[in-house]
């Protein structure tokens, strides 16, 4: 008999009417924003990263740890949306530019929510690390790409 207490993680799904609805609440120092086409893509490679824990750093200190340990990737943050909002910003204010000074490319996705299932969890997550793996390569490197395409935050 199978345990019924264990929940199966959702994964992240929205409607474009929902997407546009959650990129109109993101905090002030969201850019570059994901778009949704982009977001779906940060979705795919994080549950693909997930899979094996040492190709994602999640979290503020494991993040900001690696990343000041010249960990190369691709950084997403949360631009908080609703309950789960990031706040105070100060909290991760930082982090865009000190990717920028160690040329790692980062980019905002409107739900902390998301992030947190795409990684597996049922918790909210405001930062991840995706490293790259020869298992997720192509998509890896074509993320990056359109992340550096994106215009640079203002």
């Amino acid at each position: 008999m199978a345990d019924e207490s264990v929940e199966k993680v959702a994964a992240p799904v929205t409607e474009k009417g929902e997407y546009e609805e959650f990129c109109e609440k993101v905090n002030a120092i969201s850019s570059p924003l994901a778009s949704r086409k982009l977001a779906k893509k940060v979705y795919k490679l994080i549950k693909k990263a997930s899979k094996k824990r040492e190709n994602l750093r999640q979290g503020l200190a494991d993040v900001y740890k690696a990343v000041r340990h010249n960990e190369t990737g691709i950084v997403i943050l949360a631009a908080g949306f609703g309950l789960g909002n990031v706040t105070p910003i100060d909290i991760y204010s930082h982090i865009p530019a000190l990717c920028e000074s160690k040329d790692i490319p980062y980019v905002f996705t409107p739900s902390r929510e998301h992030l947190g299932l795409a990684a597996g969890h049922k918790r909210p997550s405001i930062l991840l690390l995706i490293k790259k793996s020869d298992e997720y390569g192509e998509l890896f490197d074509e993320v990056r790409k359109t992340i550096e395409e994106l215009p640079p935050p203002q």
